[in-house]
């Protein structure tokens, strides 16, 4: 706990991070990952995986949007790096870890600070020049810390996606508790048929509860 409050302290970030949330929580899904990696690493490589046969293996001669990047956990950024000429990560705060790396890339990494349950015209932009724009485990996430509770929050961000030539989604879905009944992270928003799924054990028994939280997960490529 005193490293979280250490770390919360020492990110640059803008005050609606602090204030609504998202930088504390940013900084909790880091530590989980590590409490929880053996749990984790099923749903991470399936992301990795499901990411490196969307985009290919062409020359890294193209422009990649992530939105969401967070920690970049559930990415094999070297991998992506050679694939992609440049690469510009969309999040409401960033990592210093990832701060730091964006300023030793010699410029082929961009971070841009903006709240994405509002995107902008300029970010909208930004994705539709895009070769490429990611969103991986961003979508149920935003009715989380924001103060719009519109029920077109789920849409506009598919909206956004489908601004880019090509896009890939990546979202969880639904989630249950033990045993329990699976209730939707969407509202019952409609998605498309997924490319791929899978179950991510978020949380083992004792690690939020006495019961362990799973998520179904969905991929998807769009636009392709």
């Amino acid at each position: 706990m005193i490293l979280e409050l250490l770390e919360w302290a020492a990110t640059p970030c803008p005050w609606f991070a602090r204030r609504n949330g998202l930088l504390a929580a940013q900084i909790a899904i880091r530590h989980r990952a590590k409490r929880c990696q053996a749990a984790w690493n099923g749903h991470l490589e399936a992301c990795k995986k499901f990411v490196a046969e969307a985009v290919g293996l062409l020359p890294a001669d193209e422009n990649l949007v992530i939105l969401g990047s967070g920690h970049l956990n559930d990415f094999d950024f070297a991998f992506l790096q050679q694939r992609f000429q440049n690469i510009t990560l969309i999040d409401g705060v960033h990592p210093l870890e990832i701060q730091i790396r964006a300023r030793f890339s010699s410029g082929r990494l961009r971070l841009l600070t903006a709240d994405l349950s509002k995107p902008s015209a300029g970010i909208e932009d930004l994705v539709s020049r895009a070769s490429w724009t990611i969103s991986s485990c961003l979508l149920s996430q935003l009715p989380l810390f924001s103060t719009d509770h519109s029920p077109t929050l789920f849409e506009r961000h598919l909206a956004l996606l489908r601004k880019s030539p090509r896009a890939v989604l990546i979202s969880d879905v639904s989630k249950r508790l033990g045993t329990g009944p699976w209730g939707s992270l969407l509202a019952n928003h409609p998605l498309p048929h997924p490319t791929a799924e899978w179950i991510w054990t978020i949380a083992p028994a004792g690690e939020s509860g006495p019961h362990t939280e799973e998520r179904h997960v969905q991929a998807f490529v769009m636009n392709s």
